[in-house]
């Protein structure tokens, strides 16, 4: 179902909403911008309460800016808020780097055919490259070498915020979700559906747990909470094996990997939700085998600000694409369990951001920011909105 529209002035929407205070310029007044989207991702929110009886934890902007509010981030204009990810111009556009793994700043000099970086800064290295690269090169090179680089565009949304193939019917009366995610969208996923009952059992490999470990230990906890931790060897025989009696107790599987990587393992999601009777949530940046964080993935899906300067683009709340994907991640999944259904439902972050945004292109025209004592404040349609800050539960 599809939310309700406020009468109220795109403009005036954004700056409540909290994600403003975490769009534009660092030394400068916040861009202004539309909130239809937030308000459309507000009706993903409702449909998840309505189907699994009970109100979450905060509305659509509160999931959007917890992270921010959590850790005390502000924003940075072309660079996203968490800082891994960086706008740069290509020779043909414009893309969004995510750097966000010591092996990501180790693959540039392959990315961009150069020699070793030799100490010098890696986006300054990076920023000079790529000026006279075409984009559809670098995309491909990135994907080769597992580099999460994504192009400011606004592609037409999709129909459907993410893709279903049923299997038949789910083994009714399970309450047990296997987490075999990390960082956020997943995460948020499974944890939300542990607030509704389920027990959540958090999957990680030896040796390579959740990378939000090393985060805000207050947003780990966030997303974590309440999760049995467990360690599964899925490289191995025996810890394949381990995984699928697991399958065959559970109601959900939410991944957070791609689609080569299970391959490699010899496990098929679509297969072992039919033989498990259960629905499994692919979580994925592109869809595909293409690496994807949720800065990159939003500002492909569309959500990115243009610089009224001329500069390069700015980034539009934190890593938006992680939330937005998580929620719809987690509406689909209850849709699916009410439905007494078993199958994949696959959810592109790129692409459930360019849904969430259908009808709008982010302008606000007709809106004004302007400073007021130690405030900025909106205004349009005669009426004023004070910026507020990113929040996280209401």
């Amino acid at each position: 179902m599809e939310s309700t529209l406020s009468s109220r002035h795109p403009a005036l929407v954004w700056a409540e909403s909290g994600l403003m205070g975490l769009s534009g310029p660092e030394h400068g007044p916040p861009a202004v911008a539309s909130g239809r989207w937030v308000e459309r991702l507000d009706g993903v929110v409702s449909d998840i309460a309505g189907l699994c009886g009970q109100p979450l934890r905060s509305d659509a902007a509160g999931f959007l800016g917890e992270r921010a509010a959590l850790v005390g981030r502000g924003r940075r204009g072309s660079v996203s808020v968490g800082g891994a990810c960086h706008m740069v111009a290509a020779a043909d556009g414009v893309l969004a780097v995510s750097l966000a793994r010591t092996s990501d700043t180790e693959a540039v000099p392959a990315w961009l055919e150069i020699g070793d970086l030799g100490g010098s800064d890696v986006w300054a290295v990076v920023a000079t490259e790529v000026r006279d690269k075409p984009v559809a090169e670098l995309l491909e090179r990135a994907e080769w070498l597992g580099l999460a680089v994504g192009e400011a565009t606004r592609p037409p949304p999709p129909a459907e915020p993410c893709l279903f193939t049923g299997v038949g019917s789910a083994d009714s009366g399970r309450k047990k979700v296997l987490d075999v995610s990390s960082l956020w969208a997943g995460p948020l996923c499974a944890s939300l559906l542990g607030g509704f009952g389920f027990d959540v059992v958090k999957v990680e490999a030896p040796g390579r747990p959740d990378g939000a470990r090393y985060g805000s230990p207050a947003f780990y906890e966030l997303m974590n909470q309440g999760k049995e931790d467990t360690v599964v060897d899925l490289a191995s025989e025996g810890g394949r094996r381990r995984f699928l009696d697991l399958s065959r107790e559970s109601a959900v599987v939410v991944d957070g990997l791609r689609p080569r990587v299970w391959a490699n393992w010899g496990i098929d999601p679509l297969e072992v939700a039919e033989r498990c009777g259960l629905v499994w949530v692919s979580i994925t940046g592109y869809g595909n085998d293409r690496p994807g964080f949720g800065d990159d993935a939003a500002v492909s899906g569309g959500l990115w600000l243009p610089d009224p300067a001329g500069g390069l683009p700015w980034f539009v709340g934190d890593a938006a694409a992680d939330p937005v994907a998580g929620l719809i991640a987690c509406r689909a999944a209850a849709e699916t369990l009410a439905a007494g259904r078993a199958g994949l439902v696959e959810v592109a972050m790129s692409q459930a951001a360019s849904w969430v945004r259908v009808g709008d292109d982010l302008t606000a025209p007709d809106a004004e920011v302007f400073r007021r004592g130690e405030n900025w404040v909106v205004r349009a349609d005669g009426d004023e909105q004070v910026v507020l800050g990113p929040r996280g539960l209401v």
